[in-house]
């Protein structure tokens, strides 16, 4: 039966997944699939944004520490030591929440990673503003040289060494030094870059995480990056690094390689991760399933187009629900392509909503429609009654001919039969019924005038004139030959001028699939005896799917009952 799409059906493509299967947690958690319950969750989720506090306060330390060949002097010394405490603090708070938690959880992982990655950003802060003690010997601070042969006890001490005074630099050496710092703010500036895009993993709540484009995106800011700090290291590596001047931006220069080197560490390893999901030689159906849900789509294009062609509307309706099945398995299996933001993705979610769209105006135009049914089927054969009384009244056999007004109320009646079948045989029975019920009054009324109709019906008009017509005319007489072997087939008329072509996916044995076929009707005039051939519609058609190979389908059973509108006298068949 047709149903209305709900308000799930209506969703995008990713809710339609989500409200229905839990996607198992790869690489970051996810809170609708973990396995803890929703206190743990709740423990977990206070942990994260302990440490995410924590990691800004240990940001804003590192801003404020120097370096550990200029650490911090002062009062920058006690502002690092602020931060710092509160950062450790925040830690600890951290740590109570994650203890309550098994650490081998999928979701807990991760985020003790991000406590320990904390934890050991402290200690590096620690020893830059309070580094260890110098272990060096020194002299003793009184000692003094004694003169034995002289007794002037006035004789002045030996002045204290000083320590030698660096040379200074040559200017040439002085550019080494400022355009290895320029070089070296260059590689950081690209480093700034690809951590913001590893804060946003870290960061907690609702915003999304970047998708596998910004990693990858991120790592050529990595890429480049390092080749800043190659050429960084290329001017230190030309000067005397233990030099006052050049000491302090070769330290920098080590820690932006150390830097930009854990940032591409940690990015290759959520972009292997995220190749997993995207890289598009694990959807090796992706072609396939985007041309299904492009051929889905066109089914629900236009009700008004469709309600003209019955045959087509009905396998719209019996065939909706495995339709909307094989959306779920389309979206269950390319949900990662539509989170990552793949360019494959994005087609398939703007295909899918078109879908969307165009079946929920579909199945409201259907709904009113099938309202309609009973009424627009009722009136068709009243119609062909009160014409068929008309026909006897005057005696005039033209009413009951192959292409009188009855016949095609018949055709009408019948098309709308099509559809309500969809619905159900046995919703549809009492319309069958009916229709048969009508034809016996129609048939009853038509013997008086059965010779009349039989002088008038004409041979059916023949314009066929493909290449393929003896093929075609081959076909349809052997198909009928396995109805009637002895059948004496006088001629053949093709009425159409052309195949008449379909392609769509249809639903056959648990699975859709793939049709592409031209139909082509036959009328095959067929003696019936001395004074009577008969016409016997064949539909061949063609299996583009199969090499163009051609089978034909009979109309007719040779035991059926024929009415007489079927038969034409033998001086009319030259």
């Amino acid at each position: 039966m047709w149903a209305y799409p709900t308000k799930r059906s209506q969703q995008t493509l990713t809710n339609l997944v989500l409200a229905v299967v839990c996607i198992t947690a790869t690489l970051f958690s996810s809170s609708a699939c973990l396995a803890l319950d929703e206190t743990q969750q709740a423990v977990l989720a206070q942990a994260q944004n302990y440490i995410k506090n924590a990691n800004a306060d240990l940001d804003a330390a590192r801003g404020s520490a120097g370096t550990a060949s200029n650490p911090a002097k002062g009062s920058r010394i006690r502002l690092t030591e602020m931060r710092l405490q509160s950062a450790q603090q925040r830690l600890d708070q951290a740590k109570e929440s994650l203890d309550q938690l098994p650490a081998d959880d999928d979701a807990v992982t991760p985020v003790l990673k991000s406590y320990n990655a904390v934890a050991a950003g402290i200690k590096e802060v620690n020893a830059i503003i309070h580094p260890p003690a110098d272990n060096k010997e020194q002299a003793p601070a009184d000692s003094e040289s004694v003169d034995d042969s002289s007794s002037d006890s006035s004789a002045d001490a030996a002045p204290a060494a000083q320590p030698e005074q660096a040379p200074k630099l040559h200017y040439t050496q002085e550019k080494l030094v400022k355009d290895a710092n320029w070089y070296v703010r260059e590689t950081n500036s690209y480093a700034d870059k690809a951590a913001a895009v590893l804060a946003r993993f870290d960061a907690q709540g609702d915003e999304p995480k970047p998708v596998h484009r910004e990693v990858r995106d991120a790592l050529q800011n990595v890429a480049t990056g390092k080749e800043k700090h190659k050429l960084a290291v290329s001017y230190i590596e030309q000067l005397p690094t233990d030099h006052p001047q050049v000491k302090p931006v070769a330290d920098a220069v080590k820690q932006a390689g150390d830097r930009i080197g854990a940032l591409e560490s940690r990015l290759t390893a959520i972009n292997t991760e995220l190749a997993k999901l995207t890289g598009m030689e694990h959807y090796p159906n992706y072609d396939k399933d985007f041309e299904l849900l492009g051929d889905f789509a066109r089914r629900y294009y236009d009700f008004n187009i469709s309600v003209q062609q019955p045959e087509q509307l009905a396998k719209v309706i019996a065939e909706d629900a495995q339709v909307m099945s094989e959306i779920q398995r389309i979206a269950k299996t390319y949900l990662p392509l539509v989170e990552q933001r793949t360019q494959e993705g994005d087609k398939l979610e703007k295909l899918f909503n078109h879908f969307q769209t165009k079946r929920n105006q579909f199945a409201q135009s259907l709904i009113e429609y099938k309202k309609q049914l009973p009424g627009l089927f009722e009136a068709d054969l009243q119609e062909a009654v009160k014409l068929a009384d008309e026909g006897v009244a005057k005696q005039n056999a033209m009413y009951f001919g192959p292409n009188s007004g009855i016949e095609q109320r018949f055709g009408w009646a019948e098309q709308k039969l099509i559809v309500i079948r969809a619905f159900g045989e046995e919703e549809a029975k009492p319309y069958i019924d009916r229709l048969e019920e009508v034809r016996q009054q129609i048939k009853q009324r038509a013997k008086a005038l059965e010779a009349q109709i039989i002088a008038n019906n004409q041979l059916p008009s023949d314009v066929y004139t493909g290449a393929d017509r003896d093929d075609v005319v081959a076909i349809a007489i052997d198909g009928w030959n396995h109805q009637q072997p002895d059948a004496e087939v006088l001629m053949s008329r093709i009425p159409s001028q052309a195949w008449s072509r379909e392609t769509r996916w249809e639903w056959f044995n648990g699975s859709f699939y793939k049709v592409d076929k031209s139909t082509l009707q036959v009328q095959l005039i067929v003696k019936h005896d001395d004074k009577l051939a008969v016409k016997r519609p064949i539909n061949v058609r063609k299996d583009h799917l199969k090499g163009d190979t051609m089978i034909a389908v009979p109309l007719d059973a040779f035991e059926d009952e024929l009415i007489p509108q079927r038969f034409i006298p033998l001086e009319k068949v030259k």
